[in-house]
């Protein structure tokens, strides 16, 4: 089709006025659960753009008008009637349906889904003569009896004046069925009276050459009695149409054209289309996903610090490498003061810009005794007053990537968020930071914080988030939890001390973390009065697929089993919303599934969405394919100017930045200069100079983004 389905799923959700559930199967013809509000379209590959709008809004007119209660009375006969009583309600509340209906109609008969071609509209019964007049066929032939029967038809309000309707004319479609099985005996009669040709080969040989004209002619005016010779019949019924109806092989009790237009709406649906799966959003327990900070910090603090020493190993263990490990965070933490100190100037300076921007003066009426002696040269000696429009409170929710390809970048990725942290910690912006993690043994198969609902999104029954920083810790707390996870993190990238296994590497569940994101905000900005959130997603690779929840159906077991989404030629993946009614297509690939979870969760909140990717030149190379030769040129310019690269909206994010994989963390080092002689000379000092400052400018361009969002 040459147009978007999820669009048509759009409009009809819209036509309803309510929020419908649309939903495209492999199925023959359109229904509507009227208890569940869901209306099902087959998935048609042979409907232009007007048809299709034609279907919707028929299906949508019977989903918004028709009663879901038993019908007695013949069900040809009420689809005809009933169509003309929705359609007609739509086409007043949707004027804008009224050429839709007409083309529409007018392309299907076109294309002969009524099956009058051969017969002729004014050939078929009366009930198929108001199907078509009022699907936009013209030319109609109605006696003025029928007339009345055509105008009722139109004015029926409700589904029981149809019924009532429906009752009725079938009656009156009954009774001219019995007139004309009672006009057939007479006919056989009629045609007996009647001199009967001979069988044109006998005629040909009793007929000399020559003679057979005039007695074909002879013949000819035999055939049709004179009116003197007319046999007599009774007086006319006046209830019999002037004109021969229908025709004696038609069926009078019987709508063929609406059973020819089911038949024909199925050679629309597409039979080798993909099977649509639809998946909504669960409902989350995030008590049961979160380990809160509290935790964290006691079980790290104990593993670290609270073995007892019973022996010199010990003893040399504790003092010496955890000592070296605590020295070495502290040492970090006393460098990246004067980096951090800067950000925090220039957000200072960009929030007192925005809040001039935000300024309005306006006149009192109160004279500034100060301007009186302009009285003679203006009329402005009035007093002014400032008024600076409210700004938005702004809070922080950052994840990272707790897996296990993270290892040897993990110790300058903590760096990068510690800077995060202390900035906002400086500026008085609250923030949460969590680690998304997959490493967290459980036993069930679904995760217990996770809604157990077929056709649902689901997590990886491992995952867990582990709350490492809060706002709301005070000054005490928050240093030691920083501490803490710095030791973690050096642990699994030197090895000079033990890590704890329970917070330990595992995979990439970025989308089980998106996925707890509005619950998290919706927190966030209840506890600490925020107004506009950003979230920091900082991983070093793609996430794990996205799994839902499937229906088993083997072994006689109809349990539910978490299902990972995959690239199938089968199927196709329409991920949406109940709360917002939001609906779109997933992309399953493997090398997709950031992008497609971050952009579905854009539509759905208003947070800007921030990605940071550690990545080399090929990771980043292979990202740009899937651009045009202009942008992926843009990208790889500011890589090698930069060392580094920004990308807005097309991966999924607002804002996108793919940093490099090596000396992520420096930064904050002293000026080295390389000099060959025993003083340097002014261009090695210039070089010298650059380098530092580049790696600088780098670390500091997440920081920066950042304020940008948040000034």
């Amino acid at each position: 089709m040459s147009f978007n389905t999820e669009v048509k799923g759009t409009l009809a959700k819209l036509l309803a006025t309510e929020n419908l559930t649309v939903e495209h199967r492999k199925v023959s013809t359109a229904s509507f659960d009227v208890n569940n509000r869901v209306l099902v379209l087959p998935i048609w590959k042979n409907a232009s753009g007007t048809v299709y709008d034609l279907l919707v809004g028929h299906e949508v007119g019977h989903a918004l008008y028709t009663p879901n209660i038993p019908v007695n009375a013949n069900k040809g006969f009420v689809n005809v009637l009933e169509d003309v009583r929705i359609e007609k309600k739509m086409k007043v509340t949707y004027p804008g349906l009224r050429k839709s209906f007409y083309e529409g109609y007018r392309e299907l008969n076109h294309r002969d889904f009524f099956g009058v071609a051969e017969e002729g509209a004014n050939n078929l019964a009366f009930i198929d003569r108001i199907n078509l007049h009022y699907k936009g066929t013209p030319d109609i032939e109605f006696t003025i009896e029928e007339q009345i029967w055509v105008d009722r038809a139109g004015k029926t309000e409700t589904f029981e004046e149809v019924l009532e309707l429906a009752n009725e004319l079938y009656d009156y479609a009954k009774e001219l069925e019995d007139k004309k099985e009672d006009l057939k005996p007479q006919q056989q009669d009629l045609d007996l009276d009647f001199d009967l040709p001979q069988d044109t080969d006998e005629q040909d040989q009793a007929t000399p050459d020559g003679e057979g004209d005039e007695l074909t002619e002879e013949q000819d005016n035999r055939s049709e009695p004179k009116p003197s010779q007319q046999p007599q019949h009774e007086p006319a019924d006046l209830d019999t149409p002037s004109y021969k109806q229908g025709g004696d092989n038609v069926d009078e009790t019987h709508s063929a054209t609406d059973e020819s237009l089911q038949q024909a709406l199925e050679t629309l649906v597409d039979d080798d289309a993909k099977e649509w799966i639809y998946l909504d959003l669960p409902k989350l327990d995030l008590s049961k996903i979160i380990i809160p900070h509290t935790e964290v910090q006691e079980d790290l603090h104990y593993h670290f610090n609270g073995h007892p020493v019973r022996d010199e190993i010990d003893m040399e263990y504790i003092f010496g490498n955890i000592t070296y490990a605590k020295d070495h965070y502290r040492n970090y933490k006393k460098e990246a003061q004067k980096s951090v100190n800067y950000l925090v100037k220039q957000f200072e300076m960009k929030k007192s810009a925005d809040e001039y921007q935000r300024t309005a003066t306006s006149k009192s009426g109160v004279i500034d005794t100060n301007a009186l002696f302009k009285y003679r040269l203006t009329d402005d000696i009035f007093k002014r007053i400032a008024t600076v429009q409210e700004g938005k409170n702004h809070g922080l929710v950052m994840y990272l990537d707790w897996s296990g390809s993270m290892q040897h970048e993990l110790l300058d990725t903590i760096k990068q968020a510690y800077n995060l942290v202390w900035f906002c910690r400086k500026a008085g912006i609250p923030f949460r930071v969590y680690g998304f993690q997959s490493a967290h043994y459980q036993e069930n198969t679904i995760h217990p914080g996770c809604e157990e609902k077929k056709g649902t999104l689901t997590m990886t029954p491992d995952f867990r988030l582990i709350e490492f920083f809060s706002s709301r810790q005070n000054k005490r707390s928050l240093d030691l939890s920083m501490e803490l996870i710095y030791l973690q993190a050096f642990a699994m990238n030197n090895g000079r001390i033990r890590y704890m296994m329970k917070y330990t590497l595992g995979g990439t569940p970025l989308v089980e973390a998106v996925m707890c994101t509005p619950k998290i905000v919706d927190t966030l900005k209840k506890v600490e009065n925020v107004t506009k959130v950003n979230v920091i997603c900082l991983t070093d690779g793609e996430a794990n697929p996205m799994m839902y929840l499937k229906e088993r159906n083997w072994d006689d077991d109809n349990g539910l089993f978490p299902a990972q989404m995959y690239n199938s030629r089968y199927a196709k993946f329409i991920l949406r919303d109940p709360k917002s009614g939001v609906s779109c297509e997933i992309n399953s690939s493997a090398y997709q599934t950031t992008k497609e979870i971050v952009r579905f969760y854009r539509k759905i909140t208003d947070y800007n969405w921030v990605g940071i990717r550690i990545c080399s030149k090929k990771d980043l190379q292979r990202i740009c394919r899937a651009f045009d030769y202009e942008t992926a040129s843009v990208i790889d310019k500011q890589w090698k100017k930069e060392k580094f690269a920004s990308i807005k909206d097309l991966v999924g994010f607002t804002q996108a930045f793919y940093m490099p994989d090596k000396n992520l963390g420096v930064g904050t080092q002293q000026l080295e200069v390389n000099q060959k002689g025993e003083e340097a000379t002014r261009a090695e000092l210039n070089r010298a100079f650059k380098k530092h400052m580049g790696s600088k400018m780098t670390n500091k361009t997440i920081l920066n983004a950042f304020i940008e969002q948040i000034a």
